[in-house]
């Protein structure tokens, strides 16, 4: 088996397990901020550019926002549907639906729109004003074996996936499938069952924390991709996607204890 298909298969797993040891460490909102940045995104955006080189690459990152906004979709419809008592079976595939409507729709706007970039850029902002209101910030439940290997398998596979048919997909959904929203799928519906609406929006706040993370990765590939190594290149954007999900949530995390000093 060819070395590059080894590593496609083994580079999402590991990421999965350590996201989440730590989220098992420090909890939800931290477990979801990790799954948020781009766990996924970044590895395939990584082997598309090695493999299809950085002009593909250079427009499916930028795609790779519609799909973040995407991602956004998906979280606004499915915490509203359940809010408004739809069980998750219903409210799933409308979510993902919307997912899929928002990038079509997306998709009809010029190339490197300046209204995209900016929503991508603003999204865990929009999603945190956009969600239903949490009743509770944080909870916890003891979840079961198999999440953690779906999510480890359904990595591993989109990952392969969407590299291998990246050429056939092109660059516009080649690039929209890197921020599949393969985290709510994983994490949305168990909570929902396990511990009830509220606690499927705290789920989703935190996912949004890392979506900052994920649309600075893609921005700096579409910045550098066509001009620096491949190596400095995603080092840089995997730094500043760090950094920058890391800076917001703690700007988050300050501005939610002033807003409960206040109203206690």
């Amino acid at each position: 088996m060819d070395i590059i298909v080894v590593f496609k298969l083994i580079t999402m797993p590991i990421a999965i397990f350590i996201t989440v040891l730590i989220a098992k460490k420090w909890g939800n909102f931290v477990g979801g901020f990790l799954a948020g940045l781009p766990t996924f995104s970044g590895p395939i955006s990584f082997f598309i550019t090695y493999e299809q080189g950085p002009d593909f690459a250079y427009l499916a990152s930028y795609n790779s926002l519609i799909g973040l906004l995407g991602c956004a979709s998906t979280a606004i419809v499915y915490s509203w549907t359940a809010y408004f008592g739809a069980k998750w079976w219903l409210a799933l595939p409308l979510a993902v639906c919307g997912y899929f409507v928002n990038g079509y729709i997306l998709h009809f706007l010029p190339d490197f729109s300046v209204l995209v970039i900016a929503l991508a850029c603003c999204s865990p902002l929009l999603v945190n004003i956009l969600l239903p209101k949490a009743k509770i910030e944080s909870f916890s439940t003891k979840r079961p074996k198999w999440i953690l290997w779906f999510q480890v398998l359904s990595g591993a596979v989109l990952v392969y996936a969407i590299t291998e048919a990246a050429r056939m997909l092109g660059p516009q959904w080649s690039g929209t499938m890197t921020c599949f929203p393969i985290m709510i799928i994983a994490l949305a519906p168990f909570a929902h069952v396990a511990s009830g609406v509220y606690a499927t929006i705290v789920v989703m706040r935190g996912l949004a924390a890392g979506w900052i993370g994920t649309a600075l990765f893609g921005c700096t590939v579409i910045l550098m991709v066509r001009h620096y190594h491949i190596a400095l290149v995603y080092t840089l954007a995997s730094v500043i996607a760090c950094t920058g999900s890391v800076l917001y949530s703690l700007l988050y995390l300050h501005l939610q204890k002033k807003i409960q000093s206040v109203s206690a």
